[in-house]
């Protein structure tokens, strides 16, 4: 019996082999320190995302892909905190090694464009962890001298953030060459961020109808105040970390001529009521079907989540932003 197990086993690993020559591209990992713990690997090819979960034992990973064009490979620790990406097709073996602290110290070897990409993230890691406009600059820089490279699009789509830059984002994708943006990479990227970019973008806030918690249907309208927060989050925004100890601050200052709303984006109404009930809020918390896609959200152009817009009586948007620090600030420039 142990001898027909491991025939067999031998001829399936043959058969893996096989396969992952013609078929299949196969990943060998290490990650830094030797731990063991459950990975979660992504990435979208042929007209479907795929998925799948593997180990890593005492730091040594494996696995196998199909991608028949070159695919961004993501692979994440169990709570899905990047460790690293790679750009990956079939018929590849590449050998990665990650740093679990930080998914710019990687090193991959087996094909050149991914091993110049990670030469960039290691060599640049201190500008890539210095904030937005930080790495965005050295993004750029490199992109500019390298508009052939197809390296400049995989930065672009995968680094650079469009939503503090929408603007240089648009021209750094026009700038590079067409054989270096692939639709399969540019395609998505490409329509958010013509959304951002939009004219509606910058177009005044009008009257949003939304359900409370008691699910009550009400309407926020920025004229009822000189000013309005606008809050746009979801149950993965960090609401605890960022979101609440700010709108719990400003609630404390009791301004009379500030309305806040606090807009939750989850797909479903109960789980936003799940994560929304325990806040004890006494500012308005809403929800509207359909989420970023909703008519009164779509045409803010809103990048990404959290978001947070200042507007005054007449809905003119006065600051667009990811960061609340930078939201608070305007309004404390407003109101204090």
């Amino acid at each position: 019996m142990k001898y027909i197990y491991s025939v067999l086993c031998a001829a399936l690993c043959a058969g893996a082999v096989s396969c992952t020559n013609t078929e299949q591209f196969r990943v060998n990992g290490t990650i830094e320190g030797n731990p063991s713990l459950n990975l979660r690997v992504g990435y979208y090819a042929d007209g479907a995302y795929r998925t799948q979960i593997t180990a890593a034992r005492e730091g040594e990973f494996e696995f196998f892909g199909t991608a028949r064009q070159p695919a961004i490979v993501e692979i994440y620790d169990y709570d899905y905190k990047l460790l690293g990406r790679l750009y990956a097709r079939n018929g590849q073996t590449l050998d990665v090694k990650l740093a679990r602290a930080n998914p710019y110290d990687i090193e991959i070897s087996g094909d050149d464009t991914s091993s110049e990409w990670a030469r960039f993230l290691r060599q640049n890691t201190d500008s890539l962890q210095a904030g937005a406009l930080a790495a965005n600059s050295v993004i750029a820089r490199y992109i500019d001298s390298h508009r052939d490279n197809i390296v400049s699009t995989l930065l672009l789509t995968t680094a650079f953030d469009s939503a503090v830059q929408p603007e240089l984002a648009d021209s750094l994708l026009a700038m590079i060459e067409p054989q270096a943006r692939p639709s399969t990479l540019t395609d998505g990227y490409n329509y958010l961020l013509q959304r951002i970019v939009s004219e509606t973008a910058s177009e005044p806030m009008l009257p949003v109808k939304y359900l409370d918690l008691n699910d009550s249907i009400r309407t926020f309208r920025p004229a009822d105040k000189a000013y309005s927060l606008v809050v746009m989050s979801d149950e993965r925004s960090g609401r605890a970390d960022s979101i609440l100890p700010m709108l719990r601050r400003i609630e404390k200052q009791k301004y009379k001529r500030l309305a806040v709303l606090d807009l939750g984006l989850a797909p479903d109404i109960n789980d936003w009521k799940r994560y929304t009930t325990p806040d004890s809020a006494k500012w308005a918390q809403a929800w509207v079907p359909g989420g970023l896609v909703a008519a009164s959200v779509e045409r803010l152009a809103v990048p990404r989540l959290p978001f947070y817009i200042v507007c005054d009586s007449t809905g003119t948007q006065l600051c667009r932003t990811p960061w609340a620090s930078v939201a608070s600030e305007t309004l404390k420039k407003l109101l204090d």
